[in-house]
């Protein structure tokens, strides 16, 4: 029978009733058999009637008339019991709540289980953008019901007490470890624990090798670097970009960017240059790079690439503009660890196995076919493999390299994540963005003469190891004339003999706001210098007076270069920046890790460099059909 629950009874409530035992409330899987109990005593005999809520109504149990209702919970239901005597006189019990779990295992339930909390839905690690929502669940059985307790790295959240919790828009405080506590009466149990990161970082390190000292120079690789810098710069990226480095050189400044990476943090590798492939492994050649070149003289990539996931990014894209070529099968090859099964991880080839990679001539400049699609694309708001995916599918409609070059890509991400994603970039648990800038960009100088001609010395980062000085006259006396700046380097010159940067200055030396300048020195191959840069002024100009020519000389200091402190055992822009963002100390074995870098390899054949009719030119390297065993490629999609 029905009938509504405030019940138009006819009962009196009668003080003399006590229920002496509450039913209490259970977590239990479909089906399982459960016994809900409520006692009471009273002056004369009791009688009891057991009411299951249905909607909004009340629906008595026929049948269910005794202290103890058993049940087989199908779903979920609330319930309470009804106690009166045979004058008329009522109670009611508690409601309790009978919560049925679906799709439960019979083999999670334990045949002698009392009740005690069983975890049946443990709460999931994910990684957040800023400002997004995250939902964590934690579900168990249990008779009582369970209590729910979170804590967020170690902290009980008071007002976190229920199954679920909801983050409505996250910030980095919000990241890190959550435990939820579970228990009854019978025990008590912990979930799992449950990452959350917030993405609060994105550093990239570019590397284009461009004047190699024994074999061919390539044309493409140093307009590719400062294209992709500028490009990644907008996407918010803190940006390493060097070219033409030695093996020491880049040994150093890959050390030095894996010691960039932590948990948050997106970090992209991209390399131009020299560099082949055996059996799966993919190898850059250094600048310096004998000829022929052996295993030891390059440098692995699947072991920076095994390094990056080992600091638990949470995006690790690495970008190979190299050939592929299969050289000397008979080489020993690195020993290089699986992967681990994170679904972080995304590898794009500028070109497909025991393939070349090429470069095209546009008007004065040269780039590479994979650039040239890249950037036409990298902006783009999708998950960073979709974004490769339409630069694969261009690359293979273009008829300069029908048949000769197509990318490939393999990876293993398993979340949206895309190089577009906002981060958290305030805190002190991630690298901020300004204090990178500040610490990358040289502030003007102003610089007086004698005679009373200023100018100002103006800087320009091309690239991390590559700066442009530029002087702006900004004062001259109106009785001279014909006044001249010219700039000298005073130390000795440290440039790879090698470096083209002809066919590329009109496009790396314009300003940033685009207005002229008088005269302009360039500083190159920053990393190799040890002290402070002095550079001459020497100016030249004609007095109006005397007819007179005038010639005066200064000299100026432009501090040691960033990237110096960067690529050197000082460290100082470390310590500056733990002092300024409290960031955590860097891990001083990842030192000795990368030391043993020193990659099996075999010499590759005689690298060429052509121009097939001003069209695409190959860029040498080696590649392999097959990923060998333990190599990355056996664990990426």
């Amino acid at each position: 029978m029905e009938r509504p629950f405030l019940a138009s009874f006819f009962w009196q409530v009668n003080g003399d009733i006590q229920i002496t035992e509450q039913p209490v409330c259970a977590c239990v899987p479909m089906d399982f058999p459960l016994t809900l109990r409520c006692k009471a005593q009273g002056p004369t005999m009791l009688f009891y009637q057991w009411f299951m809520q249905w909607e909004s109504t009340c629906r008595e149990i026929p049948g269910a008339t005794q202290p103890d209702l058993h049940i087989h919970a199908r779903k979920t239901n609330l319930y309470i019991c009804r106690v009166n005597d045979k004058k008329s006189h009522f109670l009611f019990s508690n409601w309790v709540k009978v919560k049925v779990l679906q799709n439960i295992p019979a083999v999670a339930i334990p045949p002698d289980w009392n009740g005690k909390p069983i975890i049946v839905t443990e709460p999931v690690s994910a990684h957040v953008i800023s400002h997004n929502a995250v939902h964590l669940c934690c579900y168990a059985l249990g008779l009582p019901t369970p209590e729910y307790q979170w804590y967020h790295n170690g902290l009980c959240l008071p007002h976190r007490r229920e199954k679920e919790i909801e983050m409505k828009s996250v910030s980095q405080r919000d990241s890190g470890s959550y435990l939820c506590h579970v228990s009854n009466v019978h025990g008590e149990i912990w979930s799992e624990p449950a990452e959350i990161t917030i993405a609060s970082a994105k550093v990239a390190l570019l590397i284009g090798n461009n004047g190699y000292l024994h074999h061919p120079n390539l044309l493409a690789p140093m307009v590719d670097v400062f294209e992709l810098s500028v490009l990644l710069r907008r996407l918010g990226f803190c940006v390493i970009s060097l070219v033409d480095l030695t093996h020491e050189e880049m040994m150093l400044s890959i050390r030095q960017f894996l010691q960039l990476l932590d948990k948050g943090v997106y970090g992209l590798f991209y390399y131009a240059g020299h560099g082949y492939e055996h059996l799966g492994r993919n190898y850059m050649v250094p600048i310096d790079a004998p000829q022929p070149y052996r295993p030891e003289n390059c440098i692995s990539v699947q072991r920076i690439l095994q390094q990056m996931q080992d600091k638990k990014t949470d995006l690790n894209v690495v970008l190979l503009d190299t050939c592929r070529k299969w050289y000397n099968s008979n080489c020993a090859l690195s020993k290089v660890s699986p992967l681990k099964p994170l679904g972080n991880t995304v590898y794009g080839y500028a070109t497909s196995e025991n393939a070349e990679a090429y470069e095209v001539q546009d008007e004065a400049f040269s780039s590479g076919i994979f650039m040239t699609y890249l950037k036409k694309h990298i902006l783009k708001e999708q998950k960073v493999t979709h974004m490769l995916d339409e630069v694969l599918e261009e690359i293979g409609r273009d008829p300069l390299v029908t048949g000769k070059q197509v990318m490939e890509i393999r990876h293993s991400l398993k979340e949206p994540r895309a190089l577009t994603d906002k981060i958290y970039s305030s805190g002190s648990e991630q690298l901020n963005r300004t204090v990178w800038d500040r610490h990358t960009k040289l502030p003007k100088q102003l610089v007086k003469f004698s005679c009373g001609v200023e100018a100002e010395l103006r800087f320009k980062v091309v690239f991390s190891n590559l700066i442009h000085t530029f002087a702006k006259l900004t004062q001259t006396p109106p009785l001279l004339s014909d006044v001249r700046i010219i700039l000298y380097k005073t130390t000795d010159s440290l440039e790879s003999s090698n470096i083209r940067l002809d066919q590329v200055d009109s496009l790396l030396t314009m300003e940033d706001d685009g207005e002229e300048v008088d005269y302009m020195l360039r500083l190159s191959s920053l990393q190799k210098y040890k002290n402070n840069i002095i550079i001459k002024i020497d100016l030249h100009c004609t007095s109006l007076d005397t007819g007179a020519r005038i010639q005066e000389s200064l000299e100026q200091i432009i501090p040691i270069p960033w990237i110096d402190r960067l690529l050197n055992k000082t460290n100082t822009f470390h310590e500056e920046r733990n002092q300024t963002t409290g960031a955590a100390a860097v891990d001083s074995s990842l030192q000795n890790q990368l030391n043993a870098m020193s990659i099996d390899k075999e010499p590759p054949a005689t690298q060429h460099l052509g121009n097939t009719g001003g069209i695409p030119s190959d860029r040498q390297s080696k590649s392999s059909s097959e990923p060998e065993e333990n190599d990355e490629g056996d664990t990426l999609v």
